[in-house]
């Protein structure tokens, strides 16, 4: 499917069209910028951005892109889990493009490389963030100018979906073919409803079902209620495969998921995340 374009993009399912805004509202980030500001009793246009990297010629074997319909969801717990687990088959890199204001990320110790290094399942990972308050990676042109030596790059995204969808070189990366898609929810009504309405977006601006994985968060432990595993069924039709990230009391309590934290059941977690992405060979 081509990029945006401005007009509205055609489906030849049920799920409606999805509207497009022009790729100039959005910059290069990501981040909302209006294509016109008032000035006297006219508008003056907004400079386009820059074209966006081509992201197809990309050398490394696996992008896997954690996104989410809103924040607070797990979407940094899981991609850490899933980086957790995947750094045992090779040189990975976690990219966290806009980590949250008070986000441990942005405090980590870097090497000379401007990486941090992490912990692993069996081997040790990389994470890219900006440690400034207000900054962010141009994830865009990190995925196209990877290092060779880098197997795999998990992208934890910042904006929400919809969002990503509408800023070009997000749409690109999110559309290219082989690219996985981890789509984070909370087990709450509302939230799964919204995952529902992004992965039906995703769907239609040509996510193939195969590399479109939902990732279902616990948020509390024991039973799901009726309507929760009514939505997380709605969910499924949507999406190529679900898993559950249980409950993990530690990241509730540290905010983030600390080296060592989590025990079995995490490490269940990050199998099961791997194996639904079709990543069998790095368990």
């Amino acid at each position: 499917m081509a990029t945006p374009t401005g007009e509205w993009v055609p489906y030849g399912g049920d799920l409606g069209a999805l509207p497009r805004e022009p790729h100039d509202r959005y910059d290069r980030y990501g981040a909302y910028a209006p294509v016109a500001q008032a000035q006297g009793d006219g508008l003056v246009p907004s400079t386009p951005p820059p074209e966006p990297p081509d992201v197809a010629s990309t050398p490394i074997s696996d992008l896997v892109i954690v996104v989410a319909a809103g924040g607070g969801v797990g979407r940094s717990t899981t991609a850490d889990l899933l980086a957790r687990r995947l750094c045992a088959t090779g040189p990975l890199v976690l990219i966290d493009d806009a980590p949250g204001l008070f986000s441990l990320r942005r405090t980590l110790v870097r090497g000379p490389d401007g990486l941090a290094l992490l912990p692993g399942y069996g081997g040790e990972y990389h994470v890219l963030a900006p440690n400034g308050p207000l900054a962010r990676v141009d994830t865009a042109s990190v995925v196209a100018n990877a290092d060779p030596g880098w197997t795999t790059l998990v992208v934890d995204s910042y904006d929400s979906v919809l969002i990503l969808l509408h800023a070009e070189h997000w749409f690109r990366l999110l559309t290219e073919p082989g690219v996985r898609v981890l789509l984070v929810t909370p087990s709450a009504t509302g939230p799964l409803q919204q995952a529902i309405t992004a992965a039906r977006a995703l769907r239609q601006a040509g996510v193939a079902p195969e590399d479109l994985v939902a990732a279902v968060v616990d948020i509390s432990e024991g039973r799901l209620p009726r309507p929760v595993r009514a939505r997380m069924v709605m969910l499924d039709g949507e999406v190529g495969a679900i898993t559950r990230v249980p409950h993990l009391p530690s990241v509730r309590a540290m905010g983030r998921l600390e080296a060592g934290h989590g025990g079995r059941d995490a490490e269940r977690a990050a199998d099961a995340l791997v194996r639904r992405l079709a990543l069998e060979y790095a368990a």
